[in-house]
């Protein structure tokens, strides 16, 4: 039986979430893609490279399936979804201290609307299998 016929239709909370994450791990695989173009090159030895590529495409793929999770129901993605916003709103801090505002907001604006709707009513109640 497939969630949403067990629970309607997704309430808009959610296919936000769901669609914050998959966006999320699209730029990851992206920047993953880009690094691993430039491995060879910089400061870093090559093992260190690679190690990067490697961890970035893990969490690129962690991330969508986050994303999946959260689309499809899964009450499992509640935690994992907060570590993941948690990590961008550091990442975004360290970029508006670095004089990058742009970049900063790149990341923080997205979190910030993924962590105030995952504890919604409409994203906890779909998560928990409950009615809207």
């Amino acid at each position: 039986m497939s969630t949403q016929s067990r629970q309607g239709p997704r309430p808009p909370a959610v296919v936000a979430v769901a669609l914050v994450l998959l966006l999320q791990a699209l730029g990851v695989l992206v920047a993953a893609a880009g690094f691993g173009v430039q491995v060879g090159t910089g400061s870093l030895n090559l093992g260190a490279q690679v190690f990067l590529v490697v961890l970035m495409v893990a969490a690129g793929f962690w991330i969508g399936a986050v994303g999946l999770g959260v689309w499809r129901g899964r009450p499992w993605v509640r935690a994992a979804t907060v570590v993941i916003e948690m990590f961008a709103v550091i990442l975004s801090i360290s970029f508006f201290s670095a004089g990058n505002v742009p970049m900063g907001a790149v990341f923080l604006l997205p979190a910030a609307v993924a962590l105030v709707l995952m504890f919604s009513r409409q994203v906890a109640s779909y998560l928990a299998g409950l009615p809207s």
